[in-house]
């Protein structure tokens, strides 16, 4: 990483700006407006109107400034977007080939009015087309789980819909299988293309390639543990080559800014430019310590940021924020904010002008009548299907070993809290000694675990020969299908758990009590019993907040490649 320019002369002087003076917000002038101060006292640090100009740097390229952010986006990226383009190209055609053998006379019907050629290079641009619409190729959802997978099947969906239409209005008689099928298709291997896609992006990012640069601006415990977490997550896309540490000044009553220093171990404070350790990422050893001044998008663009985190200090209604978002946007950089789970961010948001003050009106599309009513049917259908299949090939048969090992009662009720608290009898194969959950407390005290939610012990000595099996491949949770169907649960949801697990909740983690609990969720697609509890806790409110329909097909589908890894099923 180059270093900074070090010579507060380099800015170029405008009308209303004064180029010899840059200052750290609230610190003063310092000798480089582009890196951190050293440490001044707060309470005698005199105040300037932070305004942020985009000052060029005289040694600024003067370049278009488009050239410019195609410049600053990584060479990766480019890479593998084409490697997407092409898979999803293949995945299309080959659609178009399986169902082309699944019913052959459909050819001959489209070549009546098309080449074959050409036919499948439109449904290949209309493939395309959808999943550009449908947002799977903005680059922060092409490394996300289910989030990915449901705007796979939005796609999938809206070019059902497009073929339909121009098949209607060209008057062709394009035959149904290629019409519906074609797309249901090309969006179950799409799941699975990107899926791999994702496994290698993820595999590369572990090895500290495929990232963007970030910097981070935060007060110092915010920046240490954003530091922390993208240096622990082997999944982050994000490189912090800065850091720009910030508090509110004590001294004013408008959340106003001021900059302040980045303590760290071993650091020299007569440097101009701070670094400190970065052990996580290979590419960028050291991240520097920049300014909070007015020149700080312009040297975020200088460091090669792509991204700027905010990790706190400045609130989302503050003046600054606003200002700060105008200033790197227009550079072609993103803001970030660092946010609990627990935010408006997945709402719909509008404003309510029927006043003299405008309201802002905070609403979650997915929780109308008819959204729930359309999960519901899927609930219904979905598992009276499954317990017509599963019921005589996987059911019985499972039921009539548990029977035959102890000779103990095969099924298996326990009383759960579902929607709004009320408790249900959940049903269940049995798989461990009868009676064993009155040890519960005893065993969490000899495993050292904490007895409340989501406890569970690996290589539990209740369990039975058969029961290891069937939670190997959650077979003991087949016949909740019935819940299923009474309205106890639905499909997909938060896991359903007893009374003294429900009485640990906090304020937060209790808003899982107003959906219904499920058989399968994001829990179980994303590690189950391996996840800590604050993890399996993000996940199920997160899923509460952002659910959807497509959401919930997703999940269906990723359970089966869960059940079948039985990563983590103990």
């Amino acid at each position: 990483m180059n270093s900074v320019a070090q010579d507060p002369g380099n800015y170029k002087g405008q009308a209303g700006f004064d180029s010899s003076v840059a200052y750290s917000y609230g610190h003063g002038p310092v000798s480089n407006p582009e890196v951190a101060p050293d440490s001044l006292p707060l309470e005698t640090a005199p105040t300037q109107t932070l305004r942020f100009i985009n000052q060029q740097f005289d040694s600024t390229d003067n370049t278009n400034s488009i050239i410019q952010q195609l410049r600053r986006t990584p060479h990766w990226r480019y890479w593998f977007v084409a490697s997407l383009i092409a898979v999803d190209v293949a995945v299309m055609s080959v659609s178009l080939m399986v169902s082309f053998l699944i019913k052959p006379l459909s050819l001959k019907t489209i070549e009546n009015y098309i080449p074959a050629f050409y036919f499948g290079l439109i449904q290949c641009l209309i493939w395309l087309f959808s999943l550009l619409i449908c947002g799977t190729y903005h680059r922060h959802v092409m490394s996300e789980g289910y989030g990915l997978y449901t705007k796979i099947f939005n796609a999938a969906l809206l070019d059902m819909v497009i073929t339909s239409c121009l098949v209607y209005m060209l008057n062709i008689s394009l035959p149904r299988t290629t019409a519906i099928i074609v797309p249901v298709i090309a969006g179950v291997l799409e799941v699975l293309a990107r899926w791999m896609a994702r496994r290698a992006l993820h595999q590369y990012r572990q090895q500290g390639k495929c990232k963007y640069d970030a910097i981070i601006v935060g007060s110092q415990a915010g920046i240490d543990n954003m530091l922390n977490t993208l240096e622990t997550s082997d999944a982050s896309g994000y490189t912090p080559i800065a850091v720009c540490p910030i508090a509110l000044d004590p001294n004013s009553p408008h959340g106003d800014i001021i900059a302040t220093p980045y303590h760290q171990p071993d650091s020299d404070t007569n440097s101009q430019i701070k670094t400190i350790p970065n052990k996580g990422m290979q590419d960028c050893p050291h991240v520097h310590v920049v300014a909070f001044n007015s020149h700080f998008p312009r040297t975020a663009e200088r460091l090669g940021a792509q991204i700027v985190i905010v990790t706190d200090v400045i609130t989302r209604d503050n003046q600054i924020m606003h200002a700060l978002s105008l200033a790197v946007e227009s550079l072609g950089i993103e803001l970030g904010l660092s946010i609990s789970v627990a935010d408006l961010s997945s709402h719909r948001i509008d404003l309510d002008y029927s006043g003299i003050q405008p309201i802002l009106i905070a609403s979650l599309p997915q929780y109308s009548s008819l959204t729930r009513f359309v999960k519901r049917t899927m609930d219904i259908i979905g598992s009276f299907l499954a317990l017509i299949v599963f019921t005589p090939f996987i059911i019985l048969p499972a039921a009539i070993a548990i029977k035959l090992e102890d000779h103990g009662p095969a099924f298996y009720k326990q009383i759960r809290i579902g929607r709004n608290g009320k408790p249900f009898h959940c049903y269940k194969l049995r798989s461990m000694f009868v009676n064993a959950d009155r040890f519960d407390a005893q065993l969490a005290e000899v495993a050292g675990k904490k007895y409340g939610a989501l406890f569970k012990v690996e290589n539990d000595p209740r369990i039975t020969k058969v029961g290891r099996f069937i939670r190997k491949y959650s077979i003991d949770e087949f016949p909740q299908f019935f819940n299923v169907l009474k309205g106890d649960m639905s499909l997909v949801g938060p896991r359903p758990q007893q009374e003294y697990e429900v009485a640990d909740y906090g304020t937060l983690y209790s808003t899982r009590l107003l959906v219904r609990p499920g058989i399968t969720g994001p829990w179980q697609i994303s590690g189950r019993s391996d996840l800590s509890q604050e993890e399996a806790e993000r996940l199920d409110v997160s899923y509460i907040q952002q659910w959807s329909v497509t959401g919930d097909l997703a999940i269906l589908a990723k359970t089966i490649m869960a059940v079948l890894r039985h990563t983590g099923s103990y």
